[in-house]
Parts: C-alpha cells; sequence; structure tokens
C-alpha cells in the first residue's frame, strides 16, 4: 500500500542553452561543447558602454604610437596637438595619469601617453616595469 502513495519522477533535465534535453550526469548543464561557450559568450559579454569606451581608448592609444612615428622630433608641441586632434584623438579618454620625475603629469592610454607642458603636447612611453609596478598586487 506504500507503495501505491509513491510518486516515482525522474528529473528531466534540459540544456541551459538550447533546451534540449540532457542525458548523462546528473549536474550536467549543458548537451555540448558549442551550447556551453554560446552561453558562457552571452552571460559575459561587457556592456556597450564599456564596449564603446574601450574603442575610444583603444583608438587614441594606436594614435599615440603613430605620433611618435610620423612626427619628426623637432616638430613643435603645438604641431602635435592639432595632429592628434586631426586623426580623432579623444583627449577626454584616458587610463591613467601617471607622475613624472620632473613633476609634470604623464596622460596615458595603456603603455603609451602625452605630456603636456607650456608648448603644448609631447609624446612619452612607459616601460614595462613601470606599468606593472603600478598594478596592485
Amino acid at each position: 500500500m506504500l507503495i501505491d502513495h509513491m510518486i516515482f519522477r525522474l528529473q528531466t533535465l534540459e540544456c541551459k542553452e538550447c533546451r534540449e534535453s540532457l542525458r548523462g550526469r546528473r549536474d550536467k548543464q549543458f548537451c555540448d561543447d558549442s551550447c556551453r561557450a554560446k552561453h558562457h559568450r552571452k552571460s559575459n559579454k561587457p556592456s556597450p558602454l564599456i564596449r564603446r569606451v574601450e574603442g575610444v581608448l583603444l583608438r587614441n592609444r594606436s594614435i599615440l604610437k603613430e605620433l611618435k612615428g610620423t612626427i619628426e622630433c623637432e616638430a613643435t608641441s603645438d604641431r602635435q596637438f592639432q595632429w592628434l586632434r586631426k586623426q580623432g584623438f579623444d583627449f577626454n579618454f584616458h587610463t591613467h595619469v601617471q607622475p613624472l620625475p620632473d613633476g609634470r603629469l604623464a596622460i596615458m592610454c595603456f603603455e603609451e601617453g602625452y605630456v603636456v607642458d607650456e608648448e603644448g603636447v609631447r609624446p612619452w612611453s612607459a616601460k614595462k616595469d613601470q606599468l606593472l609596478a603600478l598594478l596592485p598586487c
């Protein structure tokens, strides 16, 4: 009689991505690696704002790298500022500000940066060791 009151149900599990029924282990969450990867990409996708800011920072970095190679050393800092503006450099976006030994500040986009002085803008690059020292342990 006790058996009459018992209901045996097998729990049916489904893939978190495609909703197909799963076979195999009880704790299985995805039917295969492709569904697992799709689900991971969807759930860890950065917001549109973060993607836009990251894009501006990367563009600024590449423009600063190009500045070092294209403009000759005797060019005025004011000319370099104008060149940055023409290339689409956005002065509102940077990754950090690094103090220099002489008291000036380098405005950085990752390892590339610029220093603003009385004459205008001058390119400046951080060494790898200097950047690593700034990172929290």
